[in-house]
């Protein structure tokens, strides 16, 4: 008898797949391979019916208009790739060798102060445009004639034009100290924020985490002090957060088909912010703090790369 035949009957049988199982499982009875296939048959079509359960909720789906969907299978793979950018970014930043023939005009000590700075103003900008627009309400109401709503949501909107400022102010701070690559150490450590950032995105809200990933990896990849540097600047412009709001509820009226005019978008830009807002302290939604404690500080470092002195 051939071996292969020898080994099909013996599969076929029903024995214990241990010969001594008393031992091992006392009073129950010995594993088979028939009851080990079933309970492996009953473990994937657990699975396959959760699998078919979180389609049927859209969880893995992303719904632009009631008329069309993208399935996770098509834009996560995408969300990987645009994420492996930003991988790819980082292990050249840290393996580029020194340019021949240069050496910094400051020592080395030096360069962690000129990174201290960017990083604790960043964080500072976006920590006032978490807290400021709520706390300073009813003082903008009592010296301006405007109603609540509309002084957080212009609030929110001059903290967020002015860190268009703050390569000028961390300059002051760090002029006499920064060296000739600092700006490069900068772009690594805000690669690695935004990267970290995002994968983190990405495992929670799949769908935000590729529009986000679409819309910043391409600028901050590009981004640095040499090269056309107003061609960079509308470039990190057009998607900073905001900008990226924006686009998005004029492509959402467009693919509803009821496309809106400037000043309509504008308006719905304007309610989108004091919704964002309000969901955050009234339901505890945590959107607005990701975007004003994570992606607005983040995209701050590489404004400020961008500008480097």
């Amino acid at each position: 008898m051939i071996w292969w035949q020898w080994a099909s009957k013996w599969l076929l049988v029903p024995r214990p797949l241990c010969w001594d199982v008393e031992g091992l499982r006392g009073p129950w009875r010995a594993v088979t391979l028939p009851l080990a296939r079933r309970a492996l048959e009953g473990m994937f079509r657990k699975l396959n019916h959760l699998l078919e359960r979180l389609h049927q909720s859209f969880f893995l789906y992303l719904l632009p208009a009631l008329s069309r969907f993208v399935s996770i299978g098509l834009y996560v793979p995408a969300a990987g790739f645009l994420l492996l950018v930003l991988v790819l970014k980082i292990s050249s930043a840290r393996l580029l060798p020194p340019a021949a023939g240069r050496r910094p005009r400051h020592p080395r000590g030096m360069g962690l102060a000129s990174l201290v700075a960017p990083l604790l103003i960043s964080q500072a900008m976006g920590l006032a445009l978490y807290v400021l627009p709520v706390l300073g309400q009813h003082v903008a109401t009592q010296h301006f004639p405007v109603a609540e709503a509309e002084a957080v949501v212009l609030t929110l909107l001059a903290i967020y034009a002015a860190g268009l400022a703050l390569p000028h102010n961390t300059h002051r701070v760090v002029s006499s100290q920064a060296t000739d690559r600092g700006w490069m150490a900068l772009k690594l450590v805000a690669l690695i924020y935004l990267a970290l950032q995002l994968a983190c995105i990405t495992l929670t809200n799949f769908s935000l985490g590729f529009l986000l990933a679409a819309t910043m990896v391409p600028a901050a990849a590009l981004t640095e002090p040499c090269g056309p540097r107003p061609l960079y600047a509308a470039l990190l412009v057009l998607t900073s957060p905001a900008a990226t709001l924006l686009g998005s509820l004029f492509l959402w009226r467009e693919l509803q088909e009821v496309p809106l005019s400037l000043a309509e978008g504008w308006q719905l830009f304007l309610t989108a912010l004091a919704q964002g807002v309000l969901d955050h302290h009234a339901y505890g939604a945590l959107l607005f703090p990701l975007l004003a404690l994570g992606l607005y500080p983040c995209w701050l470092l590489f404004w400020n790369v961008l500008f480097w002195k």
